[in-house]
């Protein structure tokens, strides 16, 4: 009998074999020393002072950090191209026996949280892969869970109209369900915890998508297979590759990542073995002990390093590890999808929240019974912002130094033996990975033909190159920003992602990169005037920061991206051999209608009037059970009647004046109450036309014509 159904706590986590690690690990220290110790002689021979020690560890830091990257590429290719992929790995990652027999018990939820997103897109999205998974075996044992914390009005009865037309097209009352949230505390993880707490006992198994998510059926049932296999693991993870990418930008985002995932997340899986980490989504979790020992606390103090953790991914992973479950990285499996940012606004913008969620790990980074490997993780995603103060630290430092101490002969590297080697090590480790990559797809043919075939994949990595060259300093003055916000007190807040390629004009640009152009500029002078010789080191950074604005504008624009791709450039294997579930998600989106208002509907509509009803009376009910999500019932008869007086007011104004006399609070509170809703309905249709208002009798004209 398994640990889980016997009802231990803990689990025996499978055997690993302690080498990769550090193997890995050992590789990193070694390139790291040699880099930290020419530094260290490089500045050595040009006189030390206070100013070389602050160079000396801040580049010690940020060279390993390019080490442990290096080396990912460096081991993930070898790993590669020893055709011995999984002989390191234990059966739990490996590809499952078809002669699994997955119990009878066995049911998996599929949970999509959302929060204010396209309703089309989200939607089309969740019937491709329903489709797909219903066509593959035990794909019956899938329901799927809609789990809204959307807080606009016409939003929420938008989502609750979709619900209805999908479960009447795909007859799936019974396998797909909707649920909004009327108080989102905890953002998406309050969403996901408050779904365990309701319905997590009746599933053994929760796959967690995001709103953009797409997962083939096949990719679906073979999770659930392995998780089937695999008592110990607690959760696995897919590596979802990017596409639907429109805009210049997001078509070179999704090249880089489907060219360059690969050999990275091989050499990932190498050294993190069943010690791995969670993204939040594309991901199945074993729903007992999630729900058991990870259930998050606030952490203490004030944000945005207090509160509710944000990014709580990287956090769960680490308490179920904590508790001696395995959590795997399955980069070997194909058909997991997700959608990116169309430009670089909207991704600084999606950067700055999870800059703020990676700076909390620092609190938890010696969090009493994590493992190692969970503390690197917190590390590295730390890193992965602050690494970008630290760059434009060092080149500050480096400033001040030739400032103060006047340029010489010492400062050019042909000059200096050991600044000569630093260079070219530094090169190396840069660009090495990109070649690797390369090498990788040359001998794949099938891949390469993806690719548009090997000189456009050579031709749109140099393109790649270039311009991420360009956007590195603009990124990096963005998380250097946010990571000072964050230092400062700055909080973000929550906000919905901006989907599809709609671009960024010239007033958008200049709001976002602005001050990094004046900086630029004003950096460029000063170098100028102190050295030419540091000007023209300067020039690659300051580039990049002078074209700011037009880069942001160029690379966001729909019909470049076209462009490209009519000339074969950034072209990927999803677009030569498009997966039937993406392709479906961009038609149903393609078709899909809206005939009137959907607060009017809500209204009007006698069928869906009934839907938004009978999903408001669940909610009561879970209201009258005490649920903490949804808060409690009013304190006192007096306050029953207050608020019912106010609602009625307010509902008569909306029958009278329309939804544009109310505001988006006004709104919420009527369409979240029963009574409300049903006197609507009633009044709307019985009152003569002399006692509504022009809005409503225009909209009972169009709403008969549509029903």
């Amino acid at each position: 009998m398994s640990n889980e159904s016997s009802g231990q706590g803990r689990v025996q986590p499978s055997s690993v074999n302690f080498w990769p690690t550090f193997t890995f690990f050992s590789i990193v220290v070694v390139i790291s020393s040699v880099g930290s110790y020419l530094m260290a002689d490089y500045l050595w021979r040009l006189g030390w002072t206070f100013s070389s020690t602050l160079l000396w560890i801040l580049f010690t830091t940020l060279f390993a950090y390019l080490s442990f990257g290096f080396t990912h590429a460096a081991v993930g290719f070898t790993l590669r191209r020893m055709k011995s992929k999984f002989t390191w790995m234990p059966s739990a990652i490996r590809d499952s026996d078809d002669e699994i027999e997955i119990r009878d018990t066995t049911r998996a939820a599929i949970i999509i949280p959302i929060y204010n997103e396209p309703v089309e897109r989200v939607f089309s999205g969740i019937r491709a892969i329903f489709d797909s998974v219903n066509k593959e075996e035990h794909g019956e044992r899938f329901d799927f869970f809609i789990l809204s914390d959307s807080n606009k009005p016409e939003q929420w009865v938008a989502e609750e109209a979709a619900w209805v037309k999908l479960c009447r097209e795909c007859k799936a009352q019974e396998r797909i369900f909707y649920r909004r949230r009327s108080n989102n505390a905890g953002k998406k993880s309050g969403n996901v915890a408050d779904f365990c707490r309701t319905w997590g006992t009746r599933y053994r198994y929760m796959v967690v998508l995001d709103a953009d998510s797409i997962m083939t059926g096949k990719c679906l049932v073979e999770m659930l297979k392995r998780m089937e296999s695999n008592p110990q693991v607690g959760i696995i993870q897919t590596v979802p590759s990017l596409v639907n990418g429109e805009s210049l930008y997001g078509r070179m985002q999704q090249f880089a990542h489907q060219l360059y995932a690969p050999v990275f997340m091989e050499g990932l899986a190498f050294w993190q073995s069943n010690g791995g980490n969670c993204w939040g989504h594309n991901t199945i979790i074993r729903l007992r002990p999630f729900m058991e020992y990870c259930d998050l606390p606030e952490l203490p103090g004030r944000k945005p390093f207090g509160g509710h953790i944000l990014s709580h991914d990287f956090v769960e992973a680490g308490l179920m590890r904590r508790a001696g479950w395995d959590v795997w990285l399955a980069h070997d499996l194909d058909g997991s999808y997700e959608e990116g940012p169309q430009g670089i606004v909207e991704s600084a913008q999606r950067d700055q929240r999870w800059c703020q969620g990676n700076m909390q790990h620092g609190m938890l980074l010696l969090a009493k019974g994590l493992r190692g490997k969970t503390r690197v993780h917190l590390a590295n995603g730390i890193l992965c912002y602050l690494s970008s103060l630290l760059w434009l630290l060092f080149m500050m430092v480096s400033f001040w130094r030739v400032y103060d101490s006047g340029i010489n002969s010492m400062y050019i590297p042909a000059a200096n033996p050991a600044g000569i080697m630093l260079l070219s090590i530094t090169l190396f480790l840069l660009f090495t990975p990109k070649l690797l990559c390369l090498f990788d797809l040359a001998f794949d043919n099938e891949r390469k033909d993806g690719f548009g075939g090997w000189f456009n994949a050579c031709t749109s990595t140099i393109m790649e190159t270039l311009m991420s060259a360009l956007i590195a300093p603009i990124m990096m003055m963005f998380f250097s920003r946010f990571v000072i916000g964050n230092i400062i007190g700055k909080t973000v807040g929550w906000s919905a992602q901006r989907r599809g390629a709609q671009g960024t004009n010239w007033y958008e640009a200049l709001s976002a990169h602005g001050l990094q152009s004046l900086i630029g500029i004003l950096a460029g002078l000063a170098a100028g005037f102190t050295s030419p010789v540091l000007f023209w080191w300067l020039f690659p950074v300051l580039l990049g920061l002078w074209l700011s604005i037009p880069i942001s504008v160029l690379t966001s624009r729909l019909e470049l991206g076209m462009e490209a791709k009519r000339e074969g450039l950034f072209m990927v294997p999803t677009e030569f051999s498009p997966p039937k579930e993406l392709t479906d998600t961009l038609n149903y989106t393609a078709s899909e209608e809206k005939k009137f208002r959907w607060i009017t509907a809500a209204v009007l509509d006698p069928f869906l009037n009934a839907v938004h009803i009978s999903l408001l009376r669940k909610n009561h009910y879970r209201m009258q059970r005490g649920s903490k999500v949804y808060g409690s019932l009013p304190d006192s008869p007096k306050d029953d009647l207050e608020i019912t007086a106010k609602r009625k007011l307010l509902a008569n104004r909306l029958l009278l004046e329309g939804p544009a006399s109310l505001d988006t609070a006004e709104t919420l509170e009527v369409l979240s109450d029963i009574d409300s809703m049903l006197w609507l309905h009633r009044e709307s249709w019985l009152r003569p036309d002399a006692r509504l208002g022009p809005w409503w009798r225009r909209s009972i004209r169009e709403v008969s014509a549509a029903i």
